[in-house]
């Protein structure tokens, strides 16, 4: 590890644009999601890849998480109950 800098690979990106009421203008919010794959170290050892979630207003990152693949496998398990609940939901709202 030593030198070699932290690569990420974009691998998704959400943007919001909404109209600021304040300036009239057009604005822009987004959240990136970025992947950082495993590793060998040069003593031999595999270490775990990261995520990376930046959340940012127009060109500027606002904040960032980085994220344990642990942690990510657990957000995907609590959006996957979300999707799963809303489609249930709206299904049961439709026979009504």
């Amino acid at each position: 590890m030593g030198d070699k800098p932290t690569l990420y690979e974009r691998r998704l990106q959400l943007k919001h644009f909404f109209d600021d009421k304040q300036t009239g203008q057009t604005r822009r919010t987004w959240l990136e999601f970025q992947y950082q794959p495993p590793e060998k170290t040069e003593e031999g050892w595999v270490n775990d890849g990261r995520v990376r979630l930046s959340l940012g207003e127009e060109k500027d990152i606002k904040g960032a998480f980085l994220l344990s693949i642990e942690e990510v496998a657990r957000l995907h398990r609590v959006l996957e109950l979300i999707l799963n609940e809303h489609e249930s939901t709206k299904a049961d709202l439709w026979k009504r």
